[in-house]
C-alpha cells in the first residue's frame, strides 16, 4: 500500500468539508484519505505505488476547484438555537436495538422508535405545511428519465450521484444464458457483461424533478403548490455512513410554482414554520445560507452565486457525538430555471419555482443523537407529539 500527500494550497476553511466530500470521488485507486488541517495537507492511502502520480494529479485538480479566489461563500445565519447536549452514539444504539439494520452500502431498514419517529415527521409536515399551503398530493415513480435529468442540468452539476437503471436485452438467448448461469453458479456482476440494454432511466436523485416534467407545456392562470414523498438515491461513495448520508433515503417536498411574488412569499412562510418547529422541539440547530455540492470545475462560481442570491438555505441539526451538524431541511429558490426547461408558463412568462425539502432519515438520526432513544426523556413538545402519534391521535 502506498501513501501520498498533496498540499491544500489556498483552500479556505469554509470549503474544507465540501472538499472532503468530493475527495471520495477523486480516484478508485484511493483506499482512504483525510485532511490534515494542521499541516495543510491531503493525506491518502493508495492500492499501489503505480497509482501515485495519477492520484496526486486528481486530488490537485479537486483542490484547485475549492481554492478561494475572488469568490467566497458568504454565510448568513437566520436562526440559531444552542443546547448543552451529551455525546451519544445513536448509530451504535440503533444497531444494538435492531431499530436500524444496514442492508447494503447506504441502504437501511428502520423499525421500532426510529420508524415511528420518521412517520411522525411526515405527519407533522402534513399538519403544518401541506395544510398551510393547501398543497396538492402527487405520487411519483422512483425512477426518472435520463432525458429529464439532463434537462434539469443534474448530470453537469452532480454526476457522482447517479444510480442508473438498466435491464437485460430483450433477446431470448441473452435471457436464457443469464438465467442458466445464475442457476448454475449464482449471480455476479460478470453475468451482465455484454447483456445490458441501453440505459434510459435512473433512480430519482431528488423529488421535485418529476413535478416539472409532468407539467411540461402547462399554462398556469393560478399558482400551484404540490407535495410528494419519494424514495431517492444518491451514490456518495465513502461519504455513506450512519443515517446522515444514505444512498437510498426518503425525501418529502412541498413545491411552489407560479409568479415570483407567490414563490418568494410561500418560501418565506415555510421558513417561519420550520424555525417554529425547531423551537417547539428544542432542537440544537442552525438555519443558514448554503450551497449545493456542485461537482464541477466551476464549483466556486456556482456555489458563491447560489449563496449570494440566498438560493439555498438549510436547517442543520447538531449531532453531538460527531461534533458536527447535518442538513435535515432545505429551502430552495429556482427562479425560472425549470419553467424555461419544461416550458411551464405563468401568464405569458416562464413560471417561477421553489421548494422546501425534508431528508426524513436525517431528522431521525439527529433527533436521536441529541436526545437519546428513550422518548420519555425527550423535550416536552416532541415527547407529547410522539406519544399522540404513536397512539394514532391528532397532533
Amino acid at each position: 500500500m502506498a501513501k501520498i500527500t498533496v498540499p491544500l494550497g489556498g483552500v479556505d476553511k469554509d470549503y474544507l468539508s465540501q472538499l472532503e466530500y468530493a475527495l471520495a470521488f477523486a480516484s478508485e485507486d484511493i483506499t482512504s484519505y483525510r485532511i490534515n488541517e494542521q499541516d495543510a495537507l491531503v493525506e491518502a492511502d493508495l492500492k499501489s505505488e503505480a497509482a501515485s502520480q495519477s492520484a496526486k494529479e486528481k486530488i490537485s485538480e479537486l483542490i484547485q476547484r475549492y481554492q478561494r479566489r475572488e469568490f467566497g461563500l458568504p454565510k448568513v445565519i437566520h436562526f440559531q438555537q444552542e443546547r448543552e447536549l451529551p455525546a451519544f452514539d445513536a448509530w451504535k444504539a440503533l444497531l444494538e436495538r435492531k431499530w436500524v439494520t444496514p442492508v447494503g452500502q447506504g441502504h437501511v431498514v428502520l423499525r421500532g422508535v426510529a420508524a415511528l419517529l420518521l412517520s411522525l415527521i411526515e405527519r407533522k409536515v402534513e399538519a403544518e405545511f401541506v395544510k398551510t399551503f393547501k398543497a396538492e398530493l402527487e405520487i411519483f415513480p422512483s425512477t426518472i428519465k435520463c432525458e429529464t435529468l439532463d434537462r434539469c442540468n443534474h448530470f453537469t452539476s452532480f454526476p457522482e450521484h447517479m444510480d442508473f437503471v438498466a435491464h437485460l436485452k430483450q433477446d431470448v438467448d441473452v435471457l436464457s444464458q443469464f438465467s442458466e448461469e445464475c442457476k448454475q453458479n449464482g449471480w455476479s456482476p460478470a453475468r451482465h457483461e455484454g447483456r445490458m440494454a441501453e440505459c434510459d432511466f435512473a433512480v430519482a436523485p431528488s423529488c421535485c424533478y418529476h413535478c416539472y416534467e409532468a407539467m411540461e407545456g402547462w399554462e398556469l392562470q393560478d399558482p400551484r403548490c404540490i407535495t410528494a414523498t419519494l424514495a431517492c438515491h444518491r451514490f456518495e461513495g465513502a461519504n455513506h455512513r450512519t443515517l446522515s448520508r444514505l444512498r437510498a433515503f426518503t425525501m418529502r417536498e412541498v413545491v411552489f410554482i407560479g409568479h415570483p411574488a407567490y414563490v418568494i412569499k410561500s418560501r418565506a412562510k415555510a421558513e417561519e414554520l420550520i424555525i417554529q418547529w425547531a423551537k417547539d422541539w428544542e432542537l440544537a440547530c442552525i438555519f443558514e445560507t448554503a450551497n449545493d455540492m456542485f461537482f464541477t470545475k466551476d464549483y466556486s462560481v456556482k456555489a458563491s452565486f447560489q449563496r449570494q442570491q440566498q438560493g439555498k438555505k438549510e436547517l442543520r441539526l447538531l449531532v453531538p457525538q460527531e461534533e458536527q451538524s447535518i442538513s435535515v431541511f432545505s429551502s430552495n429558490f429556482h427562479a425560472v430555471t425549470f419553467g424555461k426547461a419544461f416550458n411551464i408558463k405563468f401568464g405569458d412568462r416562464p413560471a417561477t419555482t421553489g421548494c422546501v425539502a425534508w431528508g426524513l432519515e436525517r431528522w431521525v438520526y439527529a433527533i436521536l443523537s441529541q436526545f437519546g432513544l428513550d422518548s420519555n426523556k425527550w423535550p416536552n413538545k416532541l415527547r407529547e407529539e410522539f406519544t399522540r402519534h404513536a397512539a394514532g391521535l391528532p397532533l
